[in-house]
């Protein structure tokens, strides 16, 4: 994937050869910022990408930094014809501010293939789902159970 950097920042990579996410990092002239618990933040990410077509990028959470600071995504599509500035949405959802430097290693994308389905409506669920019945049903929200 093709990248074009739009301001001073690191070159997003994986952390290993395994690694399913490339890391994204906070641009060189950000300015220090605190987040409160329960507050957000919207980052110009510094980078433009070329995104594959019949792909999309996903941003996800790093880990350590929504394990360790309670930061977590916000927006996480990117889509294959976006061609501005990725930005990065960063939510506080700990209890205890949470401070942002310039050059932190912060959130990761995937790179995900996506199936281009026709949305077709029909009238019924007869029409919807056939003679089709699965075990779950209309089940949801812990019908599966917990353990």
């Amino acid at each position: 994937m093709k990248i074009l950097k739009v301001k001073d920042v690191k070159t997003p990579e994986r952390g290993t050869k395994g690694s399913a996410g490339i890391d994204m990092f906070i641009p060189n002239d950000f300015k220090p910022l605190t987040i409160q618990p329960g507050e957000s933040t919207f980052i110009p990410s510094g980078i433009k990408a070329n995104i594959p077509s019949g792909y999309a990028l996903v941003a996800m959470n790093k880990s350590g930094i929504a394990a360790k600071r309670s930061m977590i995504v916000g927006a996480c599509l990117i889509d294959e014809d976006y061609q501005g500035e990725m930005h990065i949405d960063l939510k506080n959802v700990g209890d205890t501010p949470q401070t942002l430097n310039p050059g932190d290693k912060i959130i990761q994308v995937v790179c995900l293939p996506i199936n281009y389905v026709t949305v077709q409506e029909v009238h019924s669920e007869h029409e919807l789902f056939g003679d089709k019945k699965t075990e779950r049903g209309t089940g949801g929200f812990g019908s599966t159970g917990i353990k």
